[in-house]
């Protein structure tokens, strides 16, 4: 290769640079909204300790978000939600770039101890409503455990199909719970006792899978793609402890006179529910993508 050539090679890869870059300032504006997307600041310190899956699980969701958006190295990729990087983080180590946005500075500000010298990523504080991007900007936009926390959840999928280019693919992940596991035993008894207080729902977005995948309906042919299944074990007790602490968004909504009420209650309904609170209880775990690919 000459050094004309290369000259001309790194300058075209500035530019791309610089304009891959600049898509993080446009703004684009939006109405307000009776209810709020909900932040995740307050669980910034423990989300990643929380929220972490087995390491052959984390490789497979990333194993099959590459494969069924086909990313290469060249793709412009966009996290709605990014939180901690729990699944960005994967993909940049494999030299992908990586566009990502949250409500949250707190939460993306642990991406940056763990981002590796030399990885493609930039990161905006934006809500989903309103991407800060031009129409097509991206290959593939993706978001995992994000829309059940999105007031007008139903624009904020169509702001993410809005910038997926015609060929690319958007893809979203609700999050699996198994409803005879303590987690989904103690949730519905949650939500029931919380419905006493005249609040429902828990959170202010989509409260379902389906609901999702009906909505994507509207805009294309959407599929659900199992990735992984596994089992896992849990402790009662700890789930009922990160309830009654606070860990998980459904409680936050909860005003705190309700919640101190609620909370004595949900402890006795665990324990004439199930028993012995310390005793670990296998749960079903699975990753799905609703996949639907922006047709040309």
């Amino acid at each position: 290769m000459t050094g004309l050539s290369v000259g001309i090679k790194i300058l075209s890869e500035l530019i791309e640079q610089v304009r891959f870059a600049l898509l993080i300032v446009q703004k684009r504006e939006w109405g307000n909204n009776s209810v709020s997307s909900l932040a995740f600041d307050r669980a910034a310190s423990y989300y990643g300790r929380t929220r972490g899956k087995p390491e052959f699980v984390s490789r497979a969701i990333t194993d099959s978000l590459i494969d069924l958006a086909r990313l290469t190295p060249a793709s412009r990729v966009l996290e709605i939600g990014i939180g901690t990087g729990r699944i960005a983080l994967p993909l940049l180590s494999r030299g992908l770039r990586v566009v990502g946005i949250d409500l949250s500075l707190a939460m993306m500000e642990r991406i940056r101890d763990q981002i590796a010298p030399g990885a493609r990523v930039r990161l905006a504080q934006t809500e989903a409503n309103a991407l800060p991007f031009p129409d097509t900007a991206f290959d593939c936009a993706y978001a995992v455990s994000v829309y059940h926390v999105v007031a007008n959840w139903q624009n904020a999928l169509r702001e993410a199909w809005r910038v997926v280019k015609p060929g690319g693919y958007f893809l979203v992940s609700y999050g699996y719970v198994d409803q005879r596991a303590p987690y989904g035993v103690l949730h519905r008894q949650l939500a029931e006792l919380a419905r006493e207080y005249g609040i429902t729902p828990l959170t202010p977005g989509a409260q379902s899978q389906e609901e999702i995948r009906i909505e994507l309906e509207q805009l294309g042919d959407a599929r659900v793609v199992e990735v992984v299944r596994w089992n896992d074990s849990v402790q009662p007790a700890r789930v009922l402890d990160g309830l009654a602490a606070r860990m998980v968004s459904e409680t936050w909504l909860i005003p705190d006179d309700a919640f101190t009420q609620i909370v004595p209650r949900l402890r006795s309904f665990a324990q004439a529910t199930i028993g012995d609170l310390t005793r670990e209880v296998m749960q079903e775990e699975r990753f799905e993508w609703i996949v639907i690919n922006k047709r040309c």
